[in-house]
């Protein structure tokens, strides 16, 4: 009987510590909410109003010069002149290179004798056809060989033309790759050609702000061998978005009458769009990431109160709001982390 009251005795013990602790930690939750409801933290605040921004995309692009092209040969030739000056402006049309063309010389001379032969037996075949001396048959044979050399001339005249190369545009040419007496192919540079006298600027700017690329939009870009300000305009865009970067490729057309921009160099584009009237941003500091997007502190009656958000267009220091708050908000700014749903708060700077 005794051992039966001992038991219960311990199992009564057991349940009176269990009890007491469950209190005890009841209690050690509620004193920091006490205590959150009863400090009051200082923090400076953003009343929101509408307001007017006008922002802009910083991106990386390209410099292409405005036309480029490979000098070849559209025959394998010899080299027998040379009549640029490396690094050198040339005009349209200019003459660059000759080619041998001796033996091609030679063939038209035979070619315009064979002629000349032709058109004299075409002449009196046509008289005899006339009186009926020979048949329909006989001057149509002669006829067609007379066509066929004047089409062998003409055929000849092109590959003639095609060893006198020239500058299909004006520009710069580059550095040559033949000297005279060398062999070329259809497959050898002999040099490069660029119109510089303008340049385009290739960059790419992310889908979100495709709908608001214009022509003519003016763009500002950066080199880094030079301190200057440079400005484009949009000249033309893709269609379509990259499916694989999710960018639009656009191109702009600047300036560089001075020559101080240099093809192939990287430069650092601002885009800069119109502004947006009648909307709502607050300080970039305001904004606490959470795992489905943004949060806020506002002050309402005194006390802190965190409401989520929906962000959009951002600028150096400011985000705008699309969902959340409203003008007459007032948003907590600083102190963030001390802040806790029903803080009291008292604002010391209201901006």
């Amino acid at each position: 009987m005794k051992k039966k009251i001992t038991v219960i005795s311990i199992f009564i013990i057991i349940a009176l510590l269990i009890a007491l602790r469950l209190l005890n930690e009841e209690k050690e939750a509620i004193q920091p909410q006490a205590a959150a409801a009863n400090m009051v933290v200082p923090a400076e605040a953003y009343f929101v109003r509408d307001t007017t921004v006008a922002y802009q995309v910083v991106t990386v692009g390209s410099i292409r010069a405005n036309e480029m092209v490979d000098i070849v040969s559209e025959m394998n030739r010899k080299v027998v002149g040379i009549y640029l000056k490396e690094g050198s402006v040339v005009t349209e049309s200019q003459l660059l290179f000759r080619l041998d063309d001796e033996d091609l010389l030679a063939k038209l001379e035979q070619l315009k004798a064979a002629e000349e032969l032709a058109i004299t037996t075409e002449s009196r075949e046509r008289a005899r056809l006339e009186k009926g001396g020979i048949s329909q048959q006989r001057y149509d044979e002669v006829a067609y060989q007379l066509k066929k050399i004047q089409a062998n001339i003409k055929a000849l005249n092109v590959d003639i033309s095609k060893t006198t190369i020239k500058a299909p545009f004006s520009g710069k040419v580059g550095l040559r790759n033949v000297s005279i007496g060398a062999y070329t192919t259809p497959n050898a540079v002999l040099a490069n050609l660029q119109d510089i006298s303008k340049v385009k600027i290739d960059f790419a700017v992310p889908e979100r702000y495709a709908s608001d690329i214009k022509i003519n939009q003016e763009v500002s870009f950066t080199a880094d061998y030079s301190d200057r300000i440079f400005k484009a305009r949009v000249d033309a865009f893709e269609p379509a978005i990259d499916t694989k970067t999710r960018t639009l490729l656009i191109r702009a057309v600047a300036d560089n009458s001075d020559n101080r921009l240099v093809p192939g160099s990287s430069v650092k584009v601002n885009v800069h769009f119109r502004e947006l009237n009648q909307s709502i941003f607050i300080p970039s500091e305001s904004l606490i990431p959470t795992q489905k997007g943004y949060q806020v502190y506002l002050v309402k009656n005194g006390q802190a109160q965190l409401v989520e958000v929906k962000t959009g267009m951002r600028t150096k220091d400011s985000v705008q709001i699309l969902q959340g708050i409203a003008k007459g908000d007032t948003v907590i700014t600083t102190n963030l982390l001390r802040l806790r749903p029903k803080t009291t708060v008292k604002v010391i700077k209201l901006s």
